[in-house]
């Protein structure tokens, strides 16, 4: 595909205006002769952020998908230049204007330590951080966007405490986009450290992501997601779990770069058929070493598992006592279960064909056994739904990732 070097002209020759040269090529030939070497062009903490892959191959697929992505590049004006930033509007198909703006360093090789997409709209959007005073704003805009899979409708309903879920993390960012002064969408945020690979690294998880219905196809996911850069800019990248039947964000991904191939699993557990007699003991303090022990080795060669020590394990547990604490983790000689009650503060509300239904659900947060151990971990996880959710509930549930047999690079 050969690149109309016309639309480039604009730029100036400075350091800035050369890499954005560079940068937009690549664009607009959706990648044709990128190589792995390109990232050179980068800072170091800018080039993790980039990374398309390992290979030549990789990286021009990655182009391709990003190319795919923004759209042809129709119109390209220079707003404003120095000899190290450039800042330019853009317009793509379908009329989505964009401002970009690059950065380098102020001596060679100025390498470009800022590449920056804002969206721009013929409205006004207005994006902050929510608090806690957002609590029912941030309620109302989740139950007026219900995730649509097939003929069922869900949508979440976290009462007075909204912000339950936060407090079990160390570092979370709520973003309310405002369009013309009203609240619009909200997208949430963690920064953790995950192992990919054998290495660790500080990813952002993104999730919860709501837009109003009539305010969706206006790119408020990305302005949304903008109260989340304090966040980006210290992860190596960032991560998303969407249902297979959700075509709506499935469409948006599509060409996204190093997404793992094998379905993640949820498995729902029917509380009211399953719960068993008690087993086990809660844990105390002084089970600390033998939880780490027995989860590290459980979850060894999983993917997105960074392992345990007495200390981290201690701070998950005593970060929201409320919701999860020393006396949630069940155990016995050789199996454990940790369950989150979430249906204290969560319920789901599902609508089938005119049929509406509630539910309450726990979430399984830690959990192990040990080889030979599986008839244990049932009963405890039998026990724990018995005890934990008792006859109002309807779901438990237990996210397990890949194998590091089947890893794949982190998502750009």
């Amino acid at each position: 595909m050969a690149v109309d070097f016309r639309l480039l002209g604009a730029l100036p020759d400075t350091p800035a205006g050369r890499q954005a040269r560079w940068y937009f090529a690549l664009l607009i030939s959706a990648g044709e002769g990128a190589t792995i070497g390109d990232r050179d062009r980068y800072t170091p903490e800018l080039a993790k952020r980039v990374n398309f892959g390992t290979t030549d191959a990789e990286e021009r697929k990655g182009w391709a998908g990003f190319s795919a992505r923004m759209g042809t590049v129709e119109e390209l004006t220079v707003a404003g230049a120095s000899d190290y930033q450039v800042e330019l509007e853009i317009k793509t198909s379908k009329d989505r204007r964009w401002r970009f703006v690059l950065e380098v360093e102020d001596c060679e090789p100025y390498r470009i330590s800022r590449a920056e997409w804002q969206r721009q709209f013929d409205f006004k959007i207005e994006v902050r951080d929510a608090t806690e005073g957002d609590a029912a704003i941030l309620a109302d805009v989740e139950r007026r966007c219900p995730i649509v899979l097939a003929d069922t409708s869900v949508y979440f309903d976290r009462g007075s405490d909204y912000f339950a879920f936060t407090r079990l993390m160390d570092e979370w960012v709520i973003g309310i986009a405002s369009v013309d002064g009203v609240p619009a969408a909200v997208s949430c945020g963690a920064l953790h450290q995950v192992r990919i690979g054998g290495i660790e690294r500080p990813l952002v998880t993104v999730a919860h992501l709501r837009v109003l219905p009539e305010h969706q196809r206006k790119g408020l996911w990305g302005a949304a997601n903008q109260a989340l850069r304090k966040l980006f800019d210290r992860a190596d990248g960032s991560n998303a779990y969407i249902s297979v039947s959700n075509a709506g964000m499935q469409h948006g991904y599509i060409n996204t770069p190093n997404k793992w191939p094998i379905t993640v699993l949820r498995v729902q557990l029917d509380c009211a058929a399953l719960g068993g007699a008690a087993k086990g003991h809660p844990a105390t303090i002084e089970d600390a070493p033998a939880i780490v022990e027995m989860l590290n080795s459980f979850h060894s060669e999983e993917e997105m598992y960074v392992p345990y020590t007495v200390e981290s394990l201690t701070r998950r547990v005593t970060r929201a006592p409320d919701l999860y604490s020393w006396e949630k983790i069940w155990m016995s000689d050789h199996a454990l279960v940790g369950v989150w009650p979430a249906g204290n503060s969560l319920k789901v509300i599902s609508e089938t064909l005119g049929k509406r239904s509630e539910s309450r659900r726990a979430a399984v947060l830690d959990h192990a056994f040990l080889p030979g151990a599986a008839d244990e971990f049932k009963s405890l996880l039998q026990a724990c739904v018995d005890r934990s959710m008792g006859a109002k509930s309807t779901r438990f549930r237990s996210i397990r990732h890949p194998p590091r047999a089947d890893r794949r690079r982190y998502a750009r």
